[in-house]
């Protein structure tokens, strides 16, 4: 039922109830005033009685004089009150209207009155003397009986008419009570059929728009109420249901982006088949333009057409609406394929489509060709949310495309370039092969030199020739740490489990005379961890780090350096302090370059030690960090794969423990 009959109803009735009431009330109201008026007439005509007895005693006699005018005008009025009494008039109803009872005190009121009184007053007017007397003494006896009679029947209307008020006034009580309780059932109803359903509905609304879109509206009414529940529901469902579409879509997206194995030919692959499985299509095409003829290639299709129609060529006066589509870079919709029959359309005479959408691929840079909908089965109508979804789709795969072509060119690009890398750095491995021995033998001459022929020469020659010696060992030992350093990247790197304590004291075994003679401390932190690499280049790592820390350790009179652990957001950290001549902030990057020195008069190396530690670190994906402060001394923080990390015992607590 329509609210607005439920409202109709509900209003209609009460004003029925209202109207009864009020047309009772307003009879009885109407009523009193006509009993009113009928005891002010009784009483008014009452003293006419005594007004008619007042003229008569005054009569001159035989119906001469005013007096007889004035008693025949009387006489009238009474006659009038008396039928209007008994018959109503304008003014009020009959007495017998009232009350039954009245109707026979009324009748003997008349009566009394033409039989007696009116007789008397007629004998009155035409009597004189004694006869005169007579009759005024007997009119004035029936008077009082007369006016008892009236007074009888103005009581009588009194009463009814007291009766009828405390009728009218418990009648207004109750009309009082009646609309309290009509009201009340009228808001009762208002509230179940439309307050309550619309608290519910205002609810579930909220609820949907808080996103629970699967919340059930508990209006189960058939008015226009549960109509726009029904309604909010389906809407509910729908934005639900579009939800889902734009996630998978996303997903699909996401899907189509990713260059797996296979190359562009994958990717274009699943831009086809997600296609069709996203926008509901019996078969999707990939269309780009020829490079150099006036056609179109098919580079996929979905499903099985994929090996059948791929490479196709289509011409262009074939595909009236994939140029549409390209040119004007808009989607173009046919929804029924048969009304252009005279048009030549390859998907309709080759793949009997019956409805057709041509969304372009419009990338970042520009239109890279068409993406084609074909409905096999039925004459589709495409809605704007297909069209929509299918521009979406079409911008992740013109995307995608783009990004497929630009990295197999990439990766094209890295192969030739990866390729001629190897080779240049074969061929220096195998320069410095070469140059290794020649610079070992140099230095192998010199001493040969300085041991025959050394007393023949002077001072200065001989120096000449230390000099000699020294860069022909300085050259030797550079080429076998470049050599090392390339070992490093190309030799495979089984993993060991280190003790970085023992690696430690072995280099420092070696290095003893170096500490000896520059007077260096070195301290070892108790309890290092153990590491995942391999122990050669573990070693390597702290010989070039503990080596250049004994170089650079400048006039600082108490020399040391410190080893040990310390632990940041990304794991455990081993480091080499020292408190050497430190190095300057613009140097930090530099100095990890192969053959980068810092600018130090007297010091010997290759510049190629610090390049050979973060060679070896990024082999494990580690990091090699430094914080100097120069004149203050420097930290090397290497983080290698760590299997066992320290132990913090109360040993392990205690100060680092001197090595040398």
């Amino acid at each position: 039922m329509p609210i607005l009959l439920k409202v109709g109803l509900v209003f209609g009735g009460l004003s029925l109830a209202f109207g009864l009431i009020l047309l009772t009330t307003s009879n009885l109201t109407q009523q009193l005033m006509g009993m009113g008026k009928a005891i002010e007439q009784a009483g008014a005509e009452r003293m006419g009685l005594y007004k008619l007895a007042s003229l008569i005693q005054r009569l001159p006699g035989a119906g001469a004089g005013k007096e007889a005018e004035l008693i025949r005008a009387e006489v009238v009025q009474l006659e009038r009150v008396l039928e209007g009494l008994r018959f109503g008039t304008l003014e009020h109803g009959a007495v017998a209207d009232i009350n039954p009872k009245l109707s026979s005190q009324m009748q003997h009121v008349q009566d009394r009155w033409s039989i007696q009184l009116r007789p008397v007053l007629e004998r009155s007017l035409a009597a004189s003397g004694e006869d005169l007397v007579r009759q005024q003494q007997e009119y004035l006896a029936l008077t009082d009986d007369f006016i008892a009679d009236m007074d009888g029947i103005v009581q009588s209307v009194e009463q009814e008419s007291s009766a009828r008020l405390n009728w009218l006034y418990r009648l207004q009580i109750g009309f009082l009570a009646v609309s309290f309780g009509l009201t009340g059932v009228a808001l009762m109803f208002l509230h179940k059929v439309i307050r309550a359903p619309l608290k519910q509905l205002t609810e579930g609304a909220e609820r949907m728009a808080a996103g629970e879109l699967h919340t059930k509206i508990k209006v189960d009414t058939q008015d226009e109420l549960g109509q726009l529940a029904r309604t909010f529901e389906r809407m509910a469902e729908t934005i639900q249901s579009r939800i889902e579409e734009i996630k998978a879509l996303h997903a699909t997206g996401e899907e189509i982006g990713m260059l797996e194995p296979g190359g562009l030919e994958g990717v274009l692959r699943r831009i086809a088949d997600r296609a069709s499985e996203s926008l509901d299509a019996d078969l999707t095409l990939v269309m780009v333009p020829h490079p150099t003829m006036e056609c179109w290639l098919v580079e996929a299709a979905s499903g099985t057409a994929f090996d059948r129609i791929r490479e196709q060529i289509m011409l262009f006066e074939e595909t009236p609406f994939s140029n549409q589509a390209f040119e004007t870079k808009r989607t173009v919709v046919v929804t029924n394929l048969s009304e252009y029959a005279d048009r030549a359309v390859r998907f309709r005479d080759q793949f009997g489509a019956k409805s057709y959408m041509a969304v372009p691929l419009v990338g970042p840079h520009e239109c890279c060709g068409v993406l084609v909908l074909l409905s096999l089965t039925r004459v589709r109508t495409f809605t704007e949310w297909d069209i929509h979804l299918a521009q979406q789709f079409a911008s992740y795969a013109a995307v995608t495309m783009e990004n497929a072509r630009l990295f197999e060119a990439v990766e094209s690009e890295s192969n030739t370039l990866r390729v001629k890398l190897e080779a240049v750095e074969r061929k220096v491995a195998e320069l410095i092969h070469e140059v290794k021995a020649p610079a070992g033998r140099v230095a192998e001459f010199a001493s040969w030199i300085e041991r025959d022929y050394g007393q023949h020469l002077e001072g200065k020659g001989l120096q000449y020739l230390a000099w000699i010696k020294g860069e022909g060992k300085d050259l030797a030992s550079l080429a076998e740490r470049t050599l090392n350093l390339a070992r490093i990247k190309h030799e495979p790197s089984p993993m060991e489990s280190v003790d970085v304590d023992s690696v430690i004291r072995e280099v420092l075994l070696v290095l003893e005379d170096e500490c000896a003679k520059k007077r260096v401390r070195v301290t070892i932190a108790p309890n290092l961890p153990r590491l995942g690499c391999r122990r050669i280049h573990v070693k390597q790592v702290f010989d070039n780090l503990i080596e250049n820390a004994i170089k650079y350790m400048g006039g600082q009179p108490a020399p040391h350096v410190e080893i040990g652990t310390t632990e940041n957001e990304r794991g455990v950290l081993l480091y080499v302090r020292d408190n050497g001549v430190g190095i300057d902030a613009a140097m930090f990057d530099r100095i990890f370059l192969p053959f980068q020195r810092l600018a130090a008069e007297g010091i010997p190396g290759s510049g190629i030690g610090l390049s050979i530690v973060k060679t070896v670190v990024e082999q494990y994906e580690g990091t090699v960090s430094v914080e100097s402060v120069p004149g203050a001394g420097s930290t090397f923080f290497i983080r290698l794969p760590v299997l066992s990390p320290a132990r913090l015992t109360p040993d392990s607590q205690s100060p680092p423990v001197p090595a040398l």
